[in-house]
């Protein structure tokens, strides 16, 4: 069955009225889909999801977010990344289809004061911006990202690096929202790398975590002195194995 989309100016409407509806971010049932009063909400469209929109519900420190992902790009591997820059779909799904998940992932409750709880609905059951940071913010819209970014049906397991990417939010955090994370050649090249080096990444959990934001830090610099387009996988893990060997990360 074909997804409806919500229309522009319902999208606007929702997001002009966060203040007003923020108790009903915490309601178990959606409630976004009704009219509002400016007539019919919903846009009809022939996006149909290739597999159901089961998502699965974090449990504790288990968010769930490789497991999602692959539901996500999987129920629209067509999507074109145009079409995956509008909010009418995702805010639909937010609200809507993926309504329980977003409550479990991206519960509002756990926010303190209602300028941050204001902000928290903002930026993960919308789009404010047709950014790449924005997209990424947004709790469904990032999945689908996640795997447009990373899925390679060449390789014997098609998600290896949707995997390395997930191992961590740093991993994703680093190089998704940095420039570096637009080159093709580069997003291969450093989960590739901190795929065959995940040994040499620290031994705790906090040095692996600054091992991977120094790296990334290098690698975007580099790209002050290089286009980072022009570089190729291979050239990015070299380097990278260079800065390890010089243990100027640390």
């Amino acid at each position: 069955m074909a997804l409806d989309l919500f229309k522009t100016n319902h999208v606007l409407h929702l997001q002009g009225n966060v203040a007003h509806n923020l108790m009903r971010y915490t309601e178990r049932k959606s409630w976004a889909g009704k009219p509002t009063g400016g007539g019919s909400v919903r846009l009809t469209s022939a996006l149909e999801p290739a597999i159901p929109l089961d998502l699965e519900m974090p449990e504790g420190g288990e968010l769930k977010d490789f497991e999602n992902t692959k539901i996500i790009y999987s129920a629209f591997p067509n999507l074109t990344p145009l079409q995956a820059r509008d909010p009418r779909l995702w805010v639909r799904l937010t609200h809507m289809e993926c309504w329980a998940y977003m409550r479990k992932r991206w519960d509002v409750s756990c926010q303190t004061g209602d300028t941050a709880k204001q902000t928290y609905v903002l930026e993960h059951y919308f789009v404010r911006q047709s950014q790449s940071r924005m997209l990424l913010r947004n709790g469904i819209a990032r999945l689908w990202w996640y795997g447009h970014l990373t899925h390679d049906p060449k390789r014997a397991d098609p998600w290896e690096l949707t995997r390395v990417l997930l191992s961590s939010l740093d991993i994703a955090k680093n190089l998704l929202e940095r420039n570096m994370g637009r080159a093709h050649g580069v997003r291969i090249g450093f989960l590739d790398y901190l795929r065959k080096n995940e040994t040499s990444l620290g031994a705790t959990a906090e040095q692996r975590r600054n091992r991977i934001r120094a790296l990334a830090r290098f690698v975007n610099l580099r790209g002050g002195v290089t286009l980072l387009d022009c570089l190729t996988p291979s050239d990015v893990e070299a380097a990278l194995a260079t800065e390890i060997g010089a243990g100027h990360t640390i």
